[in-house]
């Protein structure tokens, strides 16, 4: 085989293995975490939970995601409890979104599931290759928002 049909094979497996990697934590993760709440709804949750009351065009920023979909995301929380629509007591026009105890309560279940789930996915892998991992997502991340900003600034 020459060096670059080698190559070429080498980048084949790797998208293969991406893919094929990318479904089965997804499908796994779903069935595993949708009981409970979804992706999206656990970081909005995070947020409030880290970050106490937040407006909704905060949390987008954040999230990266649109105040509308923070809205939609908010008010399938706050039905079931899990998130608190309060007005501002100096500005009464703010709406700030908060999280409940039993939202808290569905975070704590959300991230012990999660915890969970990792060290089955791993299990087996050293720490060693686990610290390769950490530095590798790091900068596929990093790599993600360089590409997000010079795609937003050749929008601009």
């Amino acid at each position: 085989m020459k060096t670059g049909e080698g190559t070429m094979q080498s980048q084949n497996n790797f998208e293969e293995l991406y893919i094929q990697l990318q479904r089965k934590v997804s499908a796994e993760s779903h069935k595993r975490l949708d009981p409970l709440v979804s992706g999206s709804q656990a970081m909005l949750l995070r947020i409030l939970d880290m970050s106490g009351p937040q407006k909704a065009s905060s949390i987008a920023l954040r999230m990266n995601i649109t105040p509308g979909a923070v809205t939609s995301l908010a008010d399938k929380l706050i039905a079931c409890g899990y998130a608190t629509r309060n007005r501002d007591s100096t500005d009464r026009r703010v709406v700030q979104l908060d999280i409940t105890d039993q939202g808290k309560d569905i975070l704590r279940q959300y991230k012990a599931v999660v915890r969970s789930t990792i060290e089955q996915f791993f299990a087996g892998v050293s720490d060693e290759d686990k610290q390769h991992l950490v530095r590798i997502y790091h900068q596929v991340l990093k790599n993600i928002d360089q590409q997000r900003e010079e795609h937003q600034n050749c929008n601009s």
